[in-house]
């Protein structure tokens, strides 16, 4: 292990270096973890919008997006030739994984599946949509600004996505501060990235190490004609976004900010007739080019879209989240036990937004605890799961287990008014790492037996689609938690915004 030391950090080997600035991979033997350390000397001029912006990325909580963990101001490095010499360190997360670039040399050039890029560029779109709604942008996105991490399986060049955690974004903020000059819209950054994915090419030129796009005149050409079978579909999101200013055509009408972008891209999810395939492709045969396109289908299942088929779950203690009556159709002096075991105060709702195509906009919500003390978990907080924001949450206790100290699992209902066809539920979770569980019901059961399983996943990330091969119709929607992710050394689990889909 080296000697060199800056604070409590050790500076194990040099990354890279651009300029005065360098990147160390070094480890914190106080938690016993390799870290990133990016040293800007202190009396660089960009070092102090440096450290404002990596003080802004540190208060975006996304698993997606790799964590700003210390910033040192003034320190000497220790045990080398330069010590006399003080620098800004901020240090991040060490994650290995993979740039675009990294992954089209491993391809030999061979262009990246649509039903792969998509789910990935909209894990990338939903971190900077948080990012947005606290104000901190990314600023300077390129190819080596997305890693996919070694979380996948890397035995096979032509799979991305094991499970929705591998997406990660690296520079948020800071790497606008560093390279002003490089300054890029995060809606057009976006854009690019999707082009690139699908064309291993980048719109603005050359670019960590990935060829420029080809363009007639100033105008760039649409990923179709670049590279065979991407639909207009997909042509006509990834140009929005990129805006006329990058593409050259003042003719298209440009995303107006990131949730309109998340929006395109799940509406393409899930469009009518989307592939789908069974887990089961995955294993056994030989990957010829028709089971890599089943292999990488099928691997999508654990993703950011995943297709996952499922089983059921309970009702007991529930608090009402909004309306004068109960939206569960009796009042709750009159509920009977069958049925509710305890409704707590009712309160009217306000709005619960207008809802995009194909989406169910629930009417009430609750709280879920049916082995509870107090048959509560943090009512106060369920308006946070259906108000349209990511920087809000519903969050459930915490607990010192992850099976939730040994209960059955806590959640939150939906009521959507009456009974429809209901075919997914799309997630944005607090936390990476719970086990959860839709059920659906035409009335809200306390009994497990009496509901109907929609979809589950385990141990899943920060965002996902719960999805049946069939619609399940009832009336009450229920996310059922059964296993909560560690956070800051407790377990407590989330829902930052649900979304029901026909």
């Amino acid at each position: 292990m080296s000697d060199k030391r800056i604070g409590r950090y050790i500076l194990d080997v040099l990354v890279s270096q651009t300029g005065v600035v360098e990147l160390w991979q070094g480890f914190d033997p106080a938690l016993e973890r390799p870290v990133s350390l990016r040293l800007i000397p202190s009396q660089d001029e960009r070092a102090s919008a440096a450290e404002a912006a990596a003080r802004r990325a540190a208060t975006v909580d996304d698993r997606r997006i790799i964590a700003v963990l210390d910033i040192l101001a003034a320190e000497p490095i220790v045990g080398a030739e330069h010590s006399g010499a003080t620098y800004l360190v901020i240090v991040s997360e060490w994650v290995d994984g993979r740039t675009l670039t990294d992954i089209y040399e491993e391809r030999e050039g061979e262009p990246i599946e649509i039903d792969e890029a998509v789910p990935v560029i909209r894990q990338v779109a939903i971190a900077l949509k948080h990012s947005h709604e606290l104000d901190v942008p990314h600023g300077r996105l390129r190819p080596g600004s997305l890693l996919i991490a070694e979380t996948a399986d890397f035995d096979d060049p032509f799979t991305l996505l094991g499970d929705t955690n591998v997406v990660r974004i690296r520079g948020l903020a800071v790497d606008a501060a560093l390279w002003p000059e490089d300054l890029q819209d995060d809606i057009a950054g976006l854009g690019s990235l999707l082009y690139a994915m699908l064309t291993g090419r980048w719109p603005l030129g050359l670019v960590d190490g990935m060829s420029p796009a080809p363009r007639v005149g100033d105008r760039l050409l649409p990923p179709s004609q670049v590279v065979a079978d991407v639909p207009s579909g997909i042509d006509d999101i990834c140009l929005r976004a990129i805006g006329p200013a990058v593409s050259g055509d003042e003719r298209i009408e440009a995303y107006p900010d990131m949730a309109a972008v998340v929006s395109a891209l799940g509406a393409w999810e899930q469009r009518p007739g989307r592939r789908t395939v069974s887990l089961a492709a995955r294993e056994g045969a030989p990957l010829t080019a028709g089971r890599r396109a089943l292999r990488i289908a099928g691997r999508l299942a654990l993703s950011a879209a995943a297709v996952v088929v499922v089983a059921g779950v309970a009702l007991g203690g529930l608090r009402l989240a909004q309306s004068a009556e109960s939206p569960w159709g009796v009042t709750a002096a009159e509920a009977p036990l069958e049925v509710l075991t305890d409704a707590g105060e009712v309160t009217a709702v306000d709005d619960f937004g207008t809802g995009l195509p194909g989406e169910i906009v629930p009417v009430a919500a609750a709280d879920f605890d049916p082995q509870g003390g107090d048959r509560a978990e943090m009512p106060e907080l369920v308006p946070n799961a259906i108000d349209e924001r990511s920087d809000t949450a519903w969050t459930t206790d915490t607990y010192y287990a992850t099976d939730l100290d040994g209960k059955a699992g806590t959640g939150l209902m939906l009521d959507l008014g009456e009974s429809l066809p209901v075919s997914a539920v799309r997630l944005e979770l607090m936390g990476s790492g719970s086990s959860v569980k839709v059920l659906i019901s035409a009335e809200a059961f306390k009994k497990i037996s009496k509901w109907t399983q929609l979809a589950s996943a385990e141990g899943i990330g920060t965002a996902i689609d719960l999805r049946a091969p069939r619609p399940v119709v009832g009336r009450y929607v229920l996310v059922w938690f059964t296993q909560l992710p560690l956070v800051d050394g407790v377990y407590q689990g989330g829902i930052r915004d649900v979304t029901v889909l026909r």
